[in-house]
């Protein structure tokens, strides 16, 4: 498969993880990353200003996660100059970092000159239009940590830990124009150990996608493969009062 990699230039979880992929692709040998776009980086999933992401960040999960999270991205971008494209450069993984939209006309045309049988996206940041869905051979396909159709939506980690659930896990799909609501190709599950923290959490669930990916990207090919995503649950971004819930719940960011 000829793949484009979209994903985003987040200092916190991604580095490590988009890595493990590019190694666990080159392993696998049936699979190239022919070119990767970035996106700056917006953890929460729309486009803000560095001051309004600190803001927000302040003001709905507290001091202590501003300061650790702040502290986090201090050491990992300014003092360890830790960087997804930096990784990508390091396996020889062509790349072009974006400040427009994917679905400008420039980079759709980039897109079609690849001549890609896919678009993976990871911990992808913009809306994705109709243009840019059919740019592909098969289309573009979507990584979500959850078991869909449950926890559509934002920060689903946040949800299944302040929800008590047992287990989660991570679900390849194909986009569409809804959210989270395309085809489903596969998953695989895991199981949350008892007293598991969001931080550890989001780092075994970005492993077991890249074990997704390399198990299930080739099922695309055949769209009896693909299963409907109905019914389920979804959820927005948390409120301060979500996190407040969170923390009485004993559950812990890190």
């Amino acid at each position: 498969m000829r793949i484009i990699l979209f994903t985003q230039e987040d200092p916190f979880y991604l580095v490590e993880s988009t890595q493990d992929l590019i190694k666990k692709i080159n392993t696998d040998g049936k699979h190239t990353i022919i070119q990767a776009i970035i996106t700056p980086p917006s953890p929460f999933g729309r486009k803000e200003t560095f001051k309004q992401k600190a803001m927000k960040t302040y003001k709905i999960f507290g001091l202590s996660f501003f300061i650790f999270y702040s502290y986090r991205f201090f050491l990992r971008k300014i003092i360890m100059g830790k960087s997804v494209e930096k990784i990508l450069k390091k396996y020889n993984v062509s790349t072009k970092t974006i400040t427009d939209s994917i679905n400008s006309r420039k980079n759709v045309d980039l897109i079609k000159s690849l001549n890609a049988d896919l678009i993976l996206i990871i911990a992808g940041n913009q809306i994705i239009k109709q243009e840019v869905l059919d740019s592909t051979k098969y289309g573009v396909f979507n990584i979500h940590s959850s078991l869909l159709p449950n926890y559509k939506g934002l920060m689903p980690t946040f949800w299944v830990l302040k929800n008590n659930e047992q287990k989660t896990g991570v679900t390849l799909y194909q986009l569409t124009e809804g959210i989270d609501n395309g085809p489903i190709i596969s998953s695989k599950d895991f199981v949350i150990p008892k007293n598991m923290p969001q931080s550890e959490l989001i780092k075994k669930l970005k492993i077991l996608a890249n074990d997704l990916v390399i198990d299930s990207i080739e099922l695309v090919r055949n769209k009896e493969n693909y299963k409907e995503c109905i019914g389920g649950s979804y959820f927005k971004f948390p409120t301060n009062e979500n996190v407040k819930e969170f923390k009485n719940n004993n559950k812990r960011f890190y």
